[in-house]
């Protein structure tokens, strides 16, 4: 979460420690002058943003775009001898949970705004108005893996020091993001800004720690400690409100530079923190004198261990072996946590498996949900499915796994604490994960079905194409795990077109696709859709992957523009064959989709249990498919096959 106000400093007031540089040009001057191939380690969280660009977040996510952006990327550094490697975070260390917690309540404000500038029917502007679609961060270290081709690892918690110490032992030239934290650690020379990356000519800023360790009259080793002096992820600025006066008492003027927060500014703030610094024995010495800085600093000795753990953070494990350089095969782990472990770190799991095996949260951030509607949170819809998965790990997980700590955003939840859930069993017996790991392909997909709902795997599922499993299972349990199902029929019939489309193939039709205005329920569902993907993929590396982990990746079945056509088109009115582009077989694969979601709103009488009357539920899936016949059949598009 990096060190407050640094950025803002080196950007606006220390030009020699932040200038601009090309990529390329520096790739090049660097393999003249080591004769190494440059590598770049990318903190992959940082650049979610930057790499998503300016297409349409607003409906849910546009994955081929998305895609295509960053293949273009890749390939413009690849054209400069330039490899990179991509990490991303893993869970939040519970130190950091409060400003986790704090976090996902401003962005709910966010939230609140969005939805009511589509309400009242205004356009969101698009720099001032933005929020990753959900989905976005799960999905991209494994769309990156699969599709492109890149080497990408998940790290176990916040990436930030893993990705200092591999660049350091890799010998890498750079790294790429924007974390202030990478100026502190004694990492790789270049530190490249993604925020100020222009991706066509490869031109951005370059935070240079030696310029600015120059600048202050410091060494590079007393970094860390002006890093805690100033206010970071382990001391809050706010507990060195008082130092902070006392330094800057003599600061010419200070009382009309502070800034509307009363903290003073970083251009006069930093400056001063470098002359007390420059003040101190050498960090050698330094490190033994700590109950006196924190006398010093905080007026209690006792914050020495606090001052200990900030300069710490930073420094890196330079020896023994380090788990993404020396990451063995699975077939060689010497316990099955380690195999987790294995699988986790080459992003195989999702982030949340097996940091829930080692007995760490799940946690859910906000997302474009309108949270004072009448459509549920999907941290909510899919509790019930997460408990299932749970039950799966009990066994394997580190001293057992009685409840799950969830922190997750939904509507009236201020998250105070965490909700506790109950691992949930299946109704037939439930596999461990060692069993669904080493077992038949029967029954990883047997488990996966009865996980969703026992019910589905009485369905034709199976035979469906592997690329609309995922889509399909999605709105199955969306019609069948509440009291009565999510969407409206016609809202159904949009969800279909949109994995069926043809248009989500040709990214020229996509951009030709225009909105003629965005609709706050839709934005709500596609937001519900795309969280049900990340639940079913947690549920898929559950059940030891029992298809192909590409067929599950949103780019197979989703693109939210598109969605949100057909949308708005079956909202007013459209019928089945206009949203199936009268298309016959489109219209076939329509009809099989549709009839097996039907069978699931067949009986809300017992919705969510598997001891369905199956007279009652044949008897209604008939009358469906009745009116949907007569539907097609009063336009003269049935398909062949019905006919």
């Amino acid at each position: 979460m990096g060190v407050r106000g640094l950025q803002t400093f080196l950007e606006s007031h220390c030009g020699a420690a932040c200038y601009s540089v090309n990529m390329g040009k520096v790739a090049e001057e660097y393999h003249k002058r080591t004769g190494k191939d440059p590598i770049i380690i990318v903190d992959g969280m940082s650049c979610l943003r930057k790499l998503y660009g300016k297409l349409n977040w607003i409906c849910g996510g546009q994955w081929k775009g998305y895609i295509d952006h960053i293949r273009h990327f890749i390939k413009s550094l690849e054209a400069h001898g330039i490899k990179l490697i991509f990490f991303y975070d893993g869970n939040t260390q519970s130190r950091k949970r409060d400003t986790w917690v704090h976090r996902r309540l401003e962005n709910l404000k966010d939230i609140t705004t969005i939805f009511n500038i589509i309400k009242h029917n205004k356009e969101l502007e698009h720099g001032k108005q933005f929020f990753l679609p959900t989905g976005l961060a799960a999905f991209t270290p494994l769309t990156i893996k699969e599709v492109l081709g890149c080497e990408v690892y998940i790290c176990l918690d916040e990436c930030d020091t893993e990705v200092a110490e591999f660049a350091k032992r890799k010998g890498a030239m750079g790294i790429l993001g924007q974390d202030s934290d990478y100026l502190i650690y004694n990492t790789a020379h270049y530190y490249f800004s993604i925020n100020h990356l222009n991706i066509e000519t490869l031109d951005t800023m370059v935070y240079d720690r030696a310029a600015l360790a120059r600048v202050l009259h410091i060494g590079i080793d007393q970094l860390p400690l002006l890093s805690c002096l100033i206010g970071n992820d382990v001391i809050p600025q706010e507990r060195l409100q008082l130092f902070h006066k006392y330094v800057m008492k003599d600061a010419h003027s200070h009382h009309h530079h502070r800034s509307h927060h009363n903290r003073p500014p970083p251009e006069i703030l930093i400056p001063k923190m470098g002359g007390f610094i420059n003040s101190q024995p050498p960090m050698d010495q330094l490190m033994h004198q700590l109950p006196q800085l924190a006398k010093a600093v905080f007026r209690d000795e006792n914050m020495a261990s606090m001052l200990n753990e900030g300069i710490n953070m930073y420094k890196l494990n330079l020896d023994g072996p380090n788990r993404f350089l020396n990451l063995p095969e699975e077939e060689q782990a010497h316990s099955f946590m380690e195999r987790a472990q294995i699988r986790h770190i080459k992003a195989h799991l999702g982030r949340h498996l097996y940091t829930i095996l080692r007995g760490e949260p799940y946690e859910s951030s906000t997302t474009l949900e309108d949270y004072s509607s009448v459509l549920p949170s999907g941290a909510l819809v899919y509790r019930p499915l997460r408990a299932r998965v749970y039950c799966i790990l009990q066994k394997s997980a580190k001293g057992g796994l009685q409840r799950v700590a969830e922190w997750c955003m939904y509507s009236g939840n201020a998250m105070k604490a965490p909700d506790m859930v109950e691992p949930e069993p299946l109704p037939e017996g439930t596999p461990s994960l060692e069993e669904l790991w080493n077992g038949t392909d029967e029954l990883k997909w047997s488990t996966f079905l009865d996980c969703i709902h026992p019910d589905l795997k009485k369905t034709n599922i199976r035979t469906m194409p592997l690329h609309l499993v995922f889509p399909a299972a999605i709105l199955y349990y969306m019609q069948y795990s509440s009291p009565k199902p999510i969407l409206k029929d016609w809202e159904v019939n949009a969800i279909i077109a949109g994995f069926l489309s043809s248009v989500r193939d040709s990214l020229t039709q996509i951009r030709a696709i225009v909105l003629p205005r965005i609709d706050a329920r839709a934005v709500h569902i596609g937001a519900l859709f795309m969280k049900g993907a990340v639940n079913l993929y947690f549920l898929h590396a559950a059940c030891g992957t029992p298809f192909e982990r590409s067929k599950t990746l949103p780019i197979e079945y989703w693109d939210g523009k598109v969605f949100h056509h057909y949308y708005l088109r079956a909202k007013g009115g459209a019928r089945i064959e206009d949203l199936c582009e009268h298309n016959e077989d489109i219209l076939n694969k329509f009809m099989e989709l549709k009839m097996m979601v039907v069978s699931a709103t067949a009986n809300p009488a017992k919705r969510g249990s598997p001891s369905h009357d199956r007279g009652i539920l044949c008897a209604a899936v008939a009358r469906s498919a009745t009116i949907l016949l007569r539907e097609l059949e009063g336009s003269g598009s049935v398909p062949n096959g019905l006919r």
